[in-house]
Parts: C-alpha cells; sequence; structure tokens
C-alpha cells in the first residue's frame, strides 16, 4: 500500500507540474485557458485490481462479481476464465460479468482486470467456478426381476440356469416379461460379491428402448464406487464416432427377491445389424468375395474363446468370439484366411516398410478407428487397453481391421491400482504392442494429436465432465440403496485406488483426476 501510495503522489506531482506549465504558457500566449473538465491527463494512474467476489454457477455459465478499484476515469471490466488450454473472456462496465461458453461440469478459474485511458490494471484474485445446469435426480429404476427355476443360485461362468424374467418401469408398469437363460461372466469381476451376468432370452426383445436381441450383460460395476465410469466413457465414444457402442440402460436387479443393486443392462458385443455390423460368415462362406468377413476377435490374455491364437510377434491373444466355430470341421479355410491377415498385419505393422501407406500397417487396419478408439481408452487409461483383454477388432467383408467397439472401464480413471493406473499421467494405451509401433510412424503420432486438439476445441473431451456430473446427480438418491446393499464406500478393496468417502467424495476424486489427466494429455498432444 505504501508503495502504491508514492507511486500515485509521484505521478500526482507530475500532473501539477505539467498543468501550471501549461497555465503559464498559455498567459504568455495570451490566447490559451485551461480545461475545466475532470478527464484523467496522460500521466493519471492506471486503475487497481478489482477485489474478486464470487462466482455464480448457470448453465454453460458463470457470472462473476467484484468490487471495482478506484479510478480516474470511465472503467470498463474483463473477466477471464481458465480451464487448462481453454480460455473465455467477458467485458462489462460493472459487476457482474457473466462469461458464457464455458464447458459444464469442469472448474474454471476466472480472474478480472480493470481498464481505462491511463492503462490496464493487475488481475484480481482468482475464484473456481464449474458451470452446471440443474441436474435431476431420479426417484426410481426400471426393476429387472430374475427369478430362476427353483430358486436356484447362479454360480458358474459357463452353465446357464433357465429363468423367467420380468421389467417393471418406474411407473410400476410391467414393459415386459419372458423366459432366459442367465450366467455368470467376467474375470476378475466374478470373483465381488455383486456379481455381473450374461443372458440370453430365448426370444430376440427389444428391452428399455434398446433393439431386440437375446444377448445382453449384466454390468454390476462393484469396484467403481461412482458408479458412472462405464457410462461416460461410452458417451465419449458415441461422441468421437466410434461404428457402434454398446447401448446402456440402468436398472435394479432383483435375483429370485432379492435386491442387488443398481446394474447396467447393456447390449452384448456381437455381430448383429444394430450391432457389430458386418456380415456373420457361414460354413459355405469359402469364395474369394465372402471369406473376407466378416470376424469378430477379442484380445484376450486369459484366453475366454474357443479359439484364441497367440501372436509370436506381438505375443497379443486374439480370441475369435464370431465365427466361434473356426476349430470345427468345414471352418479350415475360414481359419486359415483370418490367421494369415493378422500374420500379414503383423508382418507389414513391424516390418521396415510398415510407415507405408500401401505397404505398412494402414494397408491392413484402418487408421482413423485405431486413432479414436486410441483417444478414448487412453484419455480414462483403460488399464486394459495394452491388449491385456476386452480390446475388440472386426475384420470386414473385403475391407480393413476396425477397432471397436469399446468396453469395460471400471478400472478405469485411476481406479485400478497397478501397472500405474492410478496415476492421471503416463501412457497405458500406447504401450500396447500395435500401438507403440503405430505411434513410431510420424504421420499417426500427427493425426492423434489432430484428432486430439480437435476434440478439445469442439468441446468433446469437456463433455465428459458434463456426463459424469449428470449421472452423478441421476443417481444421487438411488445410490444410497445400492452401497447400503454391498457396503464399500468407506471400504477398501484390493488391488483398486484406496479412496474412501462418501458418494460425492467419489465423484468429485474422479473428476479431479480425470482433469489432471486431460491437462497433462494437452501437455503432451499441443
Amino acid at each position: 500500500m505504501r508503495e502504491g501510495f508514492r507511486q500515485a503522489t509521484s505521478a500526482g506531482s507530475r500532473a501539477l507540474f505539467g498543468l501550471a506549465l501549461a497555465v503559464a504558457l498559455g498567459s504568455c500566449g495570451g490566447g490559451g485557458s485551461s480545461s475545466g473538465g475532470g478527464g484523467a491527463g496522460a500521466g493519471s494512474p492506471a486503475p487497481g485490481a478489482p477485489a474478486i467476489g464470487t462466482a455464480t454457477v448457470a448453465d454453460g455459465s458463470l457470472a462473476i462479481s467484484f468490487t471495482p478499484a478506484a479510478s480516474g476515469g470511465a472503467t470498463t471490466y474483463t473477466a477471464t476464465c481458465v480451464s487448462g488450454i481453454d480460455t473465455r473472456t467477458a467485458s462489462g462496465t460493472g459487476s457482474p460479468i457473466q462469461v458464457t461458453g464455458l464447458a459444464n461440469g469442469v472448474p474454471w478459474s476466472c480472474t478480472v482486470r480493470a481498464a481505462d485511458s491511463s492503462g490496464t490494471s493487475g488481475q484480481s484474485a482468482p475464484i473456481v467456478g464449474t458451470p452446471s445446469p440443474v441436474l435431476p435426480a431420479a426417484a426410481a429404476l426400471p426393476v429387472l426381476s430374475i427369478t430362476t427355476d427353483n430358486g436356484q443360485e447362479v454360480t458358474s461362468k459357463e452353465d446357464y440356469v433357465t429363468a423367467s424374467y420380468r421389467i417393471t418401469g418406474t411407473d410400476g408398469a410391467v414393459q415386459v416379461n419372458g423366459t432366459t437363460e442367465i450366467r455368470g461372466r467376467g474375470n476378475s469381476t466374478w470373483t465381488y460379491p455383486k456379481k455381473p451376468y450374461r443372458l440370453k432370452l430365448t426370444t430376440s426383445t427389444a428391452l428399455l428402448g434398446m433393439p431386440a436381441n437375446r444377448h445382453w450383460v449384466l454390468l454390476a460395476n462393484y469396484v467403481d464406487k461412482t458408479l458412472v465410469r462405464t457410462e461416460a466413457a461410452f458417451d465419449l465414444s458415441e461422441k468421437v464416432g466410434l461404428a457402434w457402442t454398446p447401448r446402456t440402460v440402468p436398472v435394479v436387479l432383483e435375483l429370485n427377491g432379492d435386491y442387488r443393486g443398481i446394474y447396467q443392462l447393456v447390449e452384448h458385443v456381437r455381430i448383429a445389424n444394430d450391432r457389430v455390423n458386418i456380415p456373420e460368415l457361414k460354413v459355405g462362406d469359402t469364395a474369394p468375395d465372402k471369406i473376407t468377413g466378416g470376424y469378430l476377435i477379442e484380445i484376450d490374455w486369459r484366453k475366454g474363446e474357443t479359439y484364441c491364437p497367440e501372436s509370436a510377434r506381438s505375443a497379443a491373444v486374439f480370441c475369435f468370439s464370431n465365427p466361434e466355430t473356426l476349430l470345427e470341421p468345414g471352418w479350415e479355410p475360414h481359419r486359415a484366411y483370418i490367421d494369415g491377415y493378422l500374420a500379414d498385419t503383423e508382418a507389414a505393422l513391424f516390418g521396415s516398410q510398415f510407415a507405408s501407406p500401401t505397404q505398412g500397417y494402414a494397408a491392413y487396419i484402418d487408421v482413423q478407428s485405431a486413432v479414436d478408439w486410441y483417444l478414448v481408452n487412453e484419455f480414462f487409461k483403460n488399464v486394459d487397453s495394452n491388449f491385456t483383454g476386452s480390446v475388440f477388432l472386426y475384420k470386414m467383408r473385403g475391407g480393413k481391421l476396425f477397432f471397436g467397439p469399446v468396453w469395460d472401464f471400471d478400472l478405469a480413471i485411476g481406479n485400478a491400482n497397478f501397472f500405474g493406473a492410478a496415476e492421471p499421467t503416463g501412457w497405458r494405451t500406447r504401450s500396447a504392442p500395435w500401438f507403440a509401433r503405430m505411434f513410431e510412424d510420424p504421420a499417426f503420432a500427427a493425426r492423434v494429436r489432430e484428432r486430439w486438439n480437435q476434440l478439445r476445441a469442439d468441446g468433446t473431451i469437456n463433455s465428459v465432465f458434463a456426463t459424469i456430473d449428470r449421472r452423478a446427480a441421476f443417481y444421487s438418491q438411488l445410490q444410497v440403496r445400492n452401497f447400503q446393499r454391498w457396503n464399500i464406500l468407506n471400504s477398501t478393496i484390493p488391488l483398486i485406488r484406496p479412496v474412501t468417502g462418501p458418494y460425492d467424495f467419489q465423484v468429485s476424486t474422479v473428476k479431479a483426476w480425470l482433469l489432471q489427466r486431460r491437462d497433462w494429455m494437452d501437455s503432451q498432444l499441443r
């Protein structure tokens, strides 16, 4: 304060000296007169920095309030809000200033400066606000009731149990019922108390607005204390534009009358017009124009299918979800074809001409699908995405290998406490042998960088934060009973990052981790 007073006094003295000199010269000249106006002279001090007030939250905007500092002239104020590399500004003549165009769910740090004819002030202290619309909480979910024959428990991942099912809407009305088979599913998830399941309906049926099919999955999300990780990832996959992302609807599961909690009813990954839309091979499809597709492959080191050849070059394990019959008589030509195609793909990828558009990996892999699939998985740091498991590929008839769909993000966003996955910095998906090699091609690295920056600029990446807020608000009442049934919010789980606390804290922790992840990837991909 004393230094500011001295500067102001010195400037004021110079101004008074200039005014006296002008009067004296005017008197000598006989024709001049002094101005009686109150405007600031050229030597007037710049205005002081405003004192920051509050940031009032609205949908896509923040109203920044402040207390102006004294100024000698007409003053304008500029509020600047920053989130990572994103900056938005707005100006006005008084408090508050509404800054618009802000991504919902993302924290923005905002400051205010004052300006007049004498100059511009320093910036105020910052204030942080997170724009958000009014988010509704759901009072109820559809209830999926499954009753096994004779009340038999579902204890196997291999053997189906016959059952009946009924879906009741939030209004209490029965929407659909029928018969099904049910078994367990998953790998590590099957070992948890809240079990995931596979359903095979007797009749192909549309469920809760999703297209008709016989095959469905119930994801338990036991280790995801926010219940939103997979939904957020699927939402980003859709916005990025991968060819198909599994549809999902949250339900309450009742198994033999017992409340089992909140589950995701999800489309099973399989070939169908409304799912992975490629031709389904038949044993007679051996003609050159038909044998080329389609093939649905899951890279899975656990070898969860009948035919799972392992690459000697990359160590990737390619399990064939469809056709599942490649080891049966009559399927030898199809097996020889797809084995050869994968071998040729890796020979091109790891060969000396790997970066050639016509002789390298791009002749066998659809590069755009690889870029988009990579960015979704890398942003969420999906621990399985380095070709451990749940990595799907499909081979078009007469076409290339495509990456997708995405799957299984309950261990993502810093949830897995192994392989460095809990840290928001560092690459995970890029360590997969195929991606590590593709990133040695400057053209692929540039394409990833360009796509990331496009998704940052158009708001796609930031939209994830609003999705998390929206889904967490939706679950805010419903999660209470789920975590009464599965009392884990204040408990630690082996191999899961130890985050304990109430539901809101779990959500804010996920968002904070993802914000650090976004900013780190910005620093690497700008």
